[in-house]
């Protein structure tokens, strides 16, 4: 171990032309800022994962929860979409389930006053499996 932190910072976006990838840029730079840090981006449009559960873990899903057991945190950055997350986050967390346990995650959400509802939508997921902390800040830009 190199005694650093590794983060895995998660898009929660998969929609073509998607602002995700900007505040993801955004909350990554800030990690890899900090010498303390490594960063892990995971982005759910550039993984090959299946559309729907299937009984068997694939090869690409067994490399995701190789790499959410790997970190020591999590960011995930989300938009709201109609008063919640998207899909492909919600299946990205759903997959994955001894990997997430007692690891702190924090959540980047956006979109407006709504983003607040992505972001107590994903708490109720995250306080059954992960430590949380809030804090609210104002504009990103």
């Amino acid at each position: 171990m190199n005694g650093k932190i590794n983060v895995a910072l998660i898009y929660g976006s998969t929609r073509e032309g998607r602002f995700c990838g900007e505040v993801a840029r955004w909350a990554g730079a800030q990690i890899a800022s900090r010498s303390e840090f490594t960063l892990d981006v995971i982005d759910p449009a550039v993984l090959a994962l299946p559309t729907r559960h299937e009984r068997e873990d694939g090869a690409e899903l067994i490399a995701l929860k190789q790499r959410i057991g790997q970190a020591d945190a999590f960011v995930v950055v989300t938009p709201e979409y109609n008063h919640g997350y998207p899909a492909a986050l919600k299946f990205l967390i759903d997959s994955v389930y001894d990997e997430w346990q007692a690891k702190p995650v924090a959540f980047v959400s956006y979109g407006g006053i709504p983003a607040g509802c992505a972001l107590s939508s994903s708490c109720v997921w995250c306080s059954r499996n992960c430590r949380r902390y809030h804090q609210g800040y104002g504009k990103l830009r």
